[in-house]
């Protein structure tokens, strides 16, 4: 369930940050545009997963915007490599694995009760 909810941390993350730009990379690749995020997950020793977020890459794309106060003098800024609609099927794959998670939580604790009633 934690996992789902980082994916969905990430996915809004990236949604709200998604006209945010910045100026163009410096000649250490450097800028303070938005890094969009990503989620890694692991297996964990005695099952489940770990979730952590992880920087994208490529985090960035130049775009022309010469009205944009962090445009450089060519009209470009760094701007997030964010894909809405890819973010969207992310916010519903999180729903669904939370939900699914809920499910095989309350499915166990049912048989738990089972077990215990067939037990006393």
């Amino acid at each position: 369930m934690m996992a789902a909810g980082k994916r969905l941390e990430a996915a809004a993350s990236n949604i709200a940050n998604l006209r945010t730009t910045g100026p163009t990379p410096d000649d250490a690749g450097e800028t303070s545009a938005y890094r969009p995020v990503a989620v890694a997950q692991a297996d964990t020793f005695g099952g489940g997963v770990s979730a952590t977020l992880v920087a994208r890459n490529p985090a960035f794309e130049l775009q022309y915007s010469p009205d944009d106060p962090a445009a450089d003098e060519a009209g470009m800024v760094a701007a997030p490599a964010v894909d809405l609609a890819s973010e969207m099927v992310d916010v519903l794959q999180a729903r669904i694995g939370y939900a699914a998670s809920a499910k095989v939580m309350k499915v166990a604790n049912e048989m738990t009760r089972t077990a215990i009633d067939t037990l006393a």
